[in-house]
């Protein structure tokens, strides 16, 4: 249904005509027979993009269809839009404050050149983000992955979809942001915190043991040996996501994809290094991509517990420097991942928890060193291969000569 959104001036304002009772449908299409004399339905389109007045024709086809239609020669139609709520609202407010505060130049209801995308909230900084906030079902044949599409052509660098509704998550069948649900009040208060609860995701890499507590993609108990990427959901709020995305620190994967996911930069270099640049899933499969939703924390605690942790003498880890060329600082970082790991050991509940915390801190920060040390120029060694001779060094050693 085009022209859907419409104001009724007889008190009850603005509304989205395709949500209509049938039996209100029928009488307003009595009371506004002579809508030019009758003026009961106004396009709200034309009057809050231009303020200007176009009263609309109603009717209904034979095939039972709803019609709301400009006067001949006043106006193209327009394409169907949800009427915007107030929660739809308070969040676009929310968007371009703290965006306009952070420095980005914001534009609310932006159409590209051509007309035919809309952003909720533009949002210019050193990429072109275009926010789009989603509170009911999508319209058939007016989806977020068309919508996705036209606005990545249109010189968007990224659209950036959010509901609150895992319902609406589940069907965009596009990388989207799902937040808690909060009513207007509390998204209206920049101390309350809006927390992202899906679609914002840490990439996880590892060697496939027992010992570093995930389960093999490929069913081996006690691990096939390989190298394995995945992720997993981590936190962050909405108001630091819209401060990082315009400034291209935190990027889509896979943004046509409904199992596609954002994620930081760095963790978007490791992720392309294993799967490279398609926009789905075909090298890794999704049973890779997913496998640590099944069971995050490996194959149980008492497994992930059992390690032992070689030592890597400091002389050992210089002449390791020397050889190779990788810096023994990075030598020092997986070995303090492993001793956070081994102390993992006898604990569990609480104690279990927090330890396993200090453990992914340790591992994400050596993960980072390694993605920084791989991409200097003068570095000749791929990421994958800097992570695979550190750990060889450290978790295999070469016995004392």
């Amino acid at each position: 249904m085009h022209n859907n959104l419409i104001y009724l001036t007889d008190g009850r304002g603005k509304v989205d005509a395709s949500k209509i009772s049938d039996i209100e449908w029928a009488r307003l299409i009595v009371n506004n027979r002579d809508s030019v004399r009758r003026q009961l339905v106004k396009c709200a389109w034309c009057w809050d993009e231009d303020h200007v007045t176009h009263w609309m024709k109603t009717y209904s086809r034979n095939s039972g269809g709803r019609v709301v239609s400009h006067q001949p020669g006043e106006s193209a139609d327009h394409p169907y839009q949800a009427l915007e709520s107030d929660e739809h609202k308070a969040y676009c407010d929310r968007v371009e404050r703290v965006g306009t505060a952070e420095g980005y130049a914001a534009q609310r209801e932006s159409r590209s050149d051509d007309g035919r995308t809309r952003s909720d909230v533009l949002l210019i900084g050193a990429r072109h983000l275009s926010y789009e906030m989603q509170h009911s079902p999508f319209k058939p044949g007016y989806g977020a992955r068309e919508r996705t599409r036209r606005s990545l052509a249109a010189k968007r660098d990224a659209v950036a979809w959010h509901t609150d509704s895992s319902i609406i998550a589940d069907g965009a069948r596009v990388a989207m942001l799902r937040s808690n649900q909060a009513r207007r009040p509390q998204i209206e208060n920049p101390r309350y915190e809006v927390r992202i609860l899906g679609g914002y995701r840490k990439v996880l890499v590892w060697d496939c043991t027992s010992r570093e507590g995930h389960r093999c993609p490929l069913g081996r108990y006690a691990g096939c040996g390989a190298t394995h990427v995945d992720s997993q959901p981590s936190a962050i709020s909405l108001d630091d996501f819209i401060r990082r995305a315009p400034a291209g620190l935190v990027v889509p994967v896979w943004p046509l994809d409904r199992l596609g996911f954002w994620t930081t930069t760095q963790d978007y270099a490791i992720w392309v290094d294993h799967f490279g640049e398609a926009s789905r899933a075909s090298r890794g499969g999704a049973g890779s991509r997913r496998q640590s939703e099944r069971q995050a924390d490996g194959h149980s605690r008492r497994t992930a517990a059992r390690d032992h942790t070689p030592g890597v003498p400091q002389q050992r880890a210089d002449r390791f420097e020397v050889a190779t060329g990788v810096p023994s600082e990075l030598i020092n970082l997986e070995r303090s991942a492993m001793d956070e790991h081994a102390r993992l050991a006898g604990l569990d509940g609480e104690a279990y928890d927090a330890q396993w915390k200090a453990w992914r801190m340790a591992a994400e920060e050596f993960h980072a060193a390694v993605t920084e040390y791989a991409a200097q120029s003068d570095v000749g060694m791929s990421r994958c291969e800097v992570e695979q001779a550190v750990k060889k060094a450290v978790r295999h050693p070469e016995p004392e000569s």
